[in-house]
């Protein structure tokens, strides 16, 4: 995300200069991919906030609602004590129950994201089966105020390492996951840093970004200098986006995989 935004600014007026009134938001908290959207395409932003699941379907895909299986059977699996304490085919079965092949564009790809998903399970069951570990939380939803706005942003499950430390991951199946330089210049690990350290104010706290496909992570901790670059661009987007009266369609590659292209003005 381009840090393009400056510490001054000042309300947009109209011709007679009356202040434009900003849209709505209602309070809602900010998502680090929210404000990304909005880097992206502010019309994307603005869209965002009046699709609904259902009309979202249509733009999911396959690899999303893979991804979306996988998590939820991780997140279960961990409800009930983790790898450890849950099998390898009850892990498996909770899979199924999540996974919704109707995403599918058709049944080629239907079978080989099931076999796909099956094999990082069984995979990750494997690595971590006779590992013990305590766990913290799971899909936990950590709210904070930072430069007075709320932001929100969600674990898919903490644990607590065997250094002490309280570690919160996130779990990925992307084929191309981030590398070690990109979660920590990625403001969304920043922001779900900050939120685990107000959570469990004094722990020593760490993020992992563990990817499905290559069975590793990367678990990361913060400097307080690049911490605070990187909350710095997240509520200077947000001081933007608290004041905008217009939300320009800014077309791209972005498209294609966009959740509110059907109400898009720009792809009318």
């Amino acid at each position: 995300m381009a840090d393009d935004v400056t510490d001054d600014f000042v309300a947009p007026q109209d011709r007679e200069g009356k202040v434009i009134e900003p849209l709505d938001l209602s309070g809602r908290p900010f998502t680090a991919r929210g404000i990304m959207d909005w880097v992206d395409c502010p019309m994307k932003f603005l869209l965002s906030h009046f699709v609904g699941r259902a009309e979202s379907r249509r733009f999911i895909g396959g690899p999303a609602a893979l991804h979306q299986a996988v998590r939820d059977a991780l997140v279960d699996c961990y409800r009930l004590g983790g790898p450890g304490q849950v099998g390898s085919e009850e892990l498996m079965g909770m899979f199924e129950e999540h996974w919704d092949g109707s995403l599918c564009a058709d049944s080629l790809e239907e079978e080989r994201l099931h076999r796909e998903g099956v094999k990082m399970l069984g995979g990750y069951h494997s690595r971590q089966s006779e590992r013990q570990v305590e766990v913290v939380a799971a899909d936990e939803r950590l709210e904070v105020e930072l430069g007075g706005h709320p932001f929100v942003a969600v674990a898919d499950v903490v644990l607590r390492e065997r250094d002490g430390g309280v570690n919160a991951l996130r779990f990925l199946t992307t084929r191309k996951p981030p590398g070690a330089t990109d979660v920590v210049e990625g403001p969304g690990w920043g922001l779900l840093f900050e939120a685990v350290r107000q959570r469990w104010p004094g722990e020593d706290v760490s993020v992992t970004m563990y990817s499905l496909r290559r069975q590793g992570g990367h678990r990361v901790r913060y400097e307080q200098k690049d911490l605070d670059r990187l909350i710095r661009r997240l509520t200077r987007a947000g001081d933007r986006i608290r004041v905008a009266t217009k939300f320009p369609a800014r077309t791209g590659m972005h498209c294609r995989w966009c959740r509110a292209r059907g109400r898009c003005p720009a792809l009318q």
